[in-house]
């Protein structure tokens, strides 16, 4: 029996990680994308973790052969993309995250007579907008304009308390809401890339697993539905 192939897209160090992260499934392996797979004639996973360079051959291919397209990256016209293929929206893969995200969507609406903050950090090379800040900040009917996103190494270090090693990989939110002198505060810290490659391990098993439809899903969507 053939292999199902799971397509790793992208050049950066989010791909990098997932590719060098020893992730294994039974009956699948594992590849970089390359341009050369578009004329394959078989349905796969690629996981897109790029800078949407790739991208156009990647949708092309996934919507030629209903392979299940899995987007890492925020940004791209992927998240609005009324899809022909399964297609799911990963802002992040951190699933403790994301079902701390999932949480306050539900009960968002409890907090809209309060006054709330968000502060964001990541890596001082990151270019692209800030997608799991920008869902926290949707969950809680707050303004994204009025995030505050720090790429500044030494406030990261000094006032945020990321460790020296992790300035160039991590992803760090701060929620707090207040009601005078009541506050609440809430913080997610991820460091390094060891999380997502688990996260996105849990994302494969599960699209291996369901029968997915043509269409677009977001991550929440599937542990909403006690997928994930």
């Amino acid at each position: 029996m053939e292999k199902i192939k799971i397509f790793v897209a992208g050049s950066g160090k989010l791909a990098n990680a997932i590719l060098s992260s020893g992730l294994s499934f039974q009956s699948c392996e594992i590849r970089k994308w390359d341009t050369y797979y578009q004329t394959l004639n078989e349905k796969a996973i690629l996981v897109h973790a790029g800078s949407g360079r790739q991208l156009k051959e990647c949708m092309e291919f996934c919507a030629r052969t209903k392979t299940i397209f899995i987007e890492l990256s925020t940004g791209l016209e992927t998240e609005t993309l009324n899809a022909d293929f399964p297609l799911i929206i990963c802002p992040n893969t951190s699933i403790l995250v994301l079902k701390t995200l999932n949480m306050l969507k539900a009960n968002g609406r409890n907090f809209e007579n309060y006054s709330i903050s968000i502060t964001e950090s990541h890596q001082s090379t990151k270019k692209t907008e800030p997608g799991t800040a920008y869902a926290f900040a949707n969950a809680l009917k707050f303004p994204v304009d009025k995030i505050v996103s720090v790429r500044n190494p030494e406030m990261q270090q000094n006032m945020i308390g990321i460790p020296e090693e992790y300035l160039g990989k991590h992803a760090y939110h701060k929620i707090s809401i207040s009601d005078g002198s009541d506050e609440l505060t809430l913080e997610t810290k991820v460091l390094g890339h060891d999380s997502y490659a688990k996260g996105v391990k849990l994302i494969i098993e599960t699209a291996l697993i369901n029968n997915l439809e043509n269409k677009r899903y977001t991550v929440l969507e599937l542990i909403e539905k006690n997928m994930l």
